[in-house]
């Protein structure tokens, strides 16, 4: 009997030992991309439900795409999903997924969408689905300065911190947590992943259709796309 307990528990450690090697194995494969920022574009992001995580990593690592294609028309998630790769860590209850690209399939895959696109169609939208939203994907949209400053900041305490400095200059007059507001329909949104704390978006107010523009894809979005439980928000109003 002895025996028996004693190899159920030399079987539980191996397979335990195995798990964590694996794991110290993942991570250093991750950090060794991130060491090499003049080969690949990377994002992560962490949420309890890994659909969603692996979402929203896909839809950081679309804004460097973008950023690289500046001028050229936007990418939405799905259209880059297949050609990019995703590490998926256990983090707990939580999961995580890191989502890379090489610099030069991210420029090949730009003269690939390019060629597809009929020069008719230049100065129109293309209908697209996201998150159960069809999404108007604006032909070479491109972040205005101030989207593009918050967005470079990355994490809630240094976007705040930017927030009251702008309001101290007189660029932005209010901002604020959302529940300390009754209608933020009127509202620009900035949305943080409450696990990481890094950006996740940046929302318009609310259109007439009851939906909102995402600023910084250009794309229709609305803020029932992002779970309250997983979502930390902060509204501004800029001058």
């Amino acid at each position: 009997m002895n025996r028996i307990v004693f190899f159920i528990s030399a079987v539980v450690l191996c397979v335990s030992n195995i798990g964590a090697q694996n794991k110290t194995t993942l991570l250093q494969r991750i950090n060794e991309i991130k060491r090499q920022k003049d080969i690949f574009f990377w994002d992560q992001a962490t949420f309890q439900d890994a659909d969603t995580a692996k979402y929203v990593a896909a839809k950081r690592l679309l804004m460097d795409i973008n950023n690289y294609r500046s001028g050229l028309t936007p990418l939405s998630v799905e259209e880059v999903m297949s050609q990019v790769s995703f590490i998926k860590i256990d983090r707990g209850n939580l999961k995580q997924y890191f989502a890379y690209i090489r610099i030069t399939d991210a420029a090949a895959l730009k003269s690939e969408m390019m060629s597809s696109i009929s020069t008719k169609e230049s100065d129109v939208g293309i209908p697209i689905k996201t998150s159960g939203v069809t999404s108007q994907v604006l032909r070479s949209f491109v972040p205005d300065a101030f989207v593009q400053r918050i967005m470079e900041t990355r994490d809630f305490l240094n976007v705040y911190k930017l927030l009251k400095s702008l309001q101290s200059q007189g660029q932005i007059l209010q901002f604020g947590k959302l529940k300390d507001v009754e209608d933020y329909s009127s509202l620009d949104l900035i949305l943080f992943d409450m696990q990481s704390q890094e950006i996740v978006t940046m929302l318009s107010p609310a259109t007439a259709s009851g939906n909102r523009i995402n600023v910084v894809n250009g794309t229709e979005d609305s803020l029932d796309n992002y779970p309250t439980n997983m979502t930390a928000v902060i509204w501004y109003i800029k001058k």
